[in-house]
């Protein structure tokens, strides 16, 4: 234990120099010192947490890399580079292919040295929160992995030499989620209940991602097993105490009602140079007011099956969520007045004739005009919140007994939250005997998920965790819909792609390749381990 443990070191080896040097190496300490004060303490817990805020995690590169490969979500623009990932045409070599990769094993790797340099035994408070917290984090990383890339190499220990860093892939993904489910446990039961810090998830965070981990794993083996304990992981959630629907659903994204009880897991972006965020103008609709000197950039828009099925499980008419969360119409920097589809060219806003028009509704979750510049924008990301635990437990429940009316109650929270936002007496709440059958509720969910959590990071894992077909079905309905924006004289060619449907395309799609930069760089992984299709 008396050598340096290089934080970063695994991204060397697993990635690129160039992309490396692009990373900024937090925390960056001895195994002798980290804990030997308070301060180095915090500073090698805040290193662990800061892993997520990275650009190429959640402050910029995984809305990107995800929003333009989703299929409910996509790219109004963007570098010309990536429009592959739109098109679903990526390959290894994608530049934004590997952004994710490399972030999620920056954490990892952060993550790893503090479990090394912690005491599992220890009972000072401080160790067991940082040690819980550490594996809460390399839990969280390894499942954005695993669900993104398949089976990717279990590194659990940092690397003290170049010859440590050539890990194989598993042989299945199996092994991932049972590393990560042990993960989680053990973090349950080492993280603080209340922590001192409201940026700092406490301990059923951890329950929160064992419900996501058998929401993905039952989502593809359909076993009743898996399907239970989704179910029970949201509800220990929900039944802790420890969280509440926030009462307002533009509370959980107002710059001035940050951390909400309804937060499980929240990052704290600020706006500081080196601690925002680019979501503000990779995400806010087009050229409304942000840093940006043109305003937003508005690379991630709605595709437009995706708002009218929003807008028919809403009743018809959009509800409080659909318009706190996207925007159909919105003044541009510069004084223009914008609108979107579903409204018509040259309608009005504020009774002010629309000059500029937009094939596809804005994301308007996180908008700030105030920032320093176009990474530094202050808003905070809720990675995950309890409105999703409540999704969980009706989805869940659906599929071990049907459309009960117990699933339907774990659904109606969100929507009388809907309601009583904006006062409106739409969506009415669900009952077992609005749905015929399980796959009707099914759809049902999967529609409030949309409505719910769009523009939130989880619209590309929705798209493709119950498989093959159903993933198909998606592209299907979006080229389809397609067709019609032809006829209507909305098609965009610059943004608008049809995505090819033949079975080998679908398949490959249902996850992303492995970075070139891995095959070439990790010995131990060659060209016959790269993901099938690519």
């Amino acid at each position: 234990m008396k050598n340096i443990f290089y934080i970063l070191l695994s991204i060397l080896i697993f990635s690129s120099c160039e992309n490396f040097l692009e990373e900024t190496p937090y925390g960056f300490r001895t195994a002798e010192n980290a804990f030997d004060t308070e301060e180095s303490a915090a500073a090698t817990v805040e290193s662990v947490k800061k892993s997520f805020m990275a650009y190429n995690y959640y402050s910029a590169m995984f809305h990107q890399t995800l929003g333009f490969n989703s299929t409910l979500v996509g790219r109004r623009a963007g570098a010309n580079s990536n429009r592959s990932l739109a098109q679903l045409k990526q390959t290894p070599s994608t530049l934004w292919v590997s952004k994710p990769y490399e972030a999620c094993y920056s954490g990892i790797a952060s993550a790893n040295f503090v479990i090394k340099v912690t005491d599992p035994d220890s009972e000072l408070e401080s160790v067991r929160n940082a040690r819980g917290l550490a594996l809460f984090a390399r839990g969280v990383h390894y499942l954005n992995l695993v669900r993104l890339y398949g089976p990717t190499p279990l590194v659990l220990e940092p690397f003290e030499s170049d010859d440590d860093a050539s890990v194989p892939r598993p042989e299945s993904a199996e092994i991932v989620y049972n590393q990560i489910e042990q993960d989680l446990n053990q973090a349950f039961e080492l993280m603080a209940e209340e922590p001192a810090d409201v940026t700092t998830p406490g301990k059923w965070a951890a329950k929160a991602y064992l419900a996501k981990l058998y929401l993905s794993l039952a989502s593809k083996s359909n076993d009743n097993a898996d399907w239970i304990k989704a179910r029970d992981y949201a509800l220990e959630v929900i039944n802790s105490g420890f969280y509440t629907l926030a009462s307002n659903y533009a509370d959980l994204f107002s710059m001035e009602t940050e951390f909400t009880s309804e937060s499980i897991f929240e990052l704290s972006f600020t706006r500081v140079t080196g601690a925002g965020s680019a979501m503000s103008n990779i995400m806010a609709p087009w050229k409304i007011e942000t840093s940006s000197s043109k305003g937003a950039w508005g690379r991630i828009i709605v595709l437009r099956e995706s708002y009218d099925r929003m807008l028919e499980a809403s009743g018809g008419q959009p509800d409080a969520r659909m318009e706190i969360g996207m925007k159909t119409a919105w003044v541009q920097k510069g004084n223009k007045v914008c609108v979107s589809y579903p409204r018509k060219k040259g309608s009005e806003l504020d009774g002010v004739k629309a000059k500029v028009y937009s094939p596809y509704p804005g994301i308007s979750k996180w908008i700030d005009g105030s920032a320093l510049d176009n990474n530094t924008a202050g808003n905070n990301f809720i990675v995950c919140r309890l409105a999703e635990m409540y999704l969980i437990a009706a989805e869940a429940e659906n599929e071990i007994s049907g459309p009960t009316q117990i699933a339907c109650d774990y659904l109606n929270p969100l929507l009388e939250r809907s309601r009583s936002t904006k006062g409106y007496d739409f969506p009415a709440n669900v009952n077992a005997a609005d749905f015929d059958s399980a796959e009707d509720f099914r759809s049902r969910v999967m529609d409030e998920r949309l409505i719910e959590l769009v523009g939130e990071g989880k619209t590309w894992f929705d798209a493709r965790r119950r498989g093959a077909e159903y993933f198909k079905q998606i592209m299907i309905n979006h080229n389809d819909r397609l067709d019609q924006a032809k006829k209507e004289k909305l098609f965009k060619s610059a943004s608008d792609e049809y995505w090819e449907t033949d079975d080998a395309s679908v398949t490959k799609n249902l996850l992303l390749p492995l970075p070139s930069e891995v095959i070439i760089n990790n010995q131990a992984i060659g060209p016959e381990d790269q993901n099938l299709g690519y």
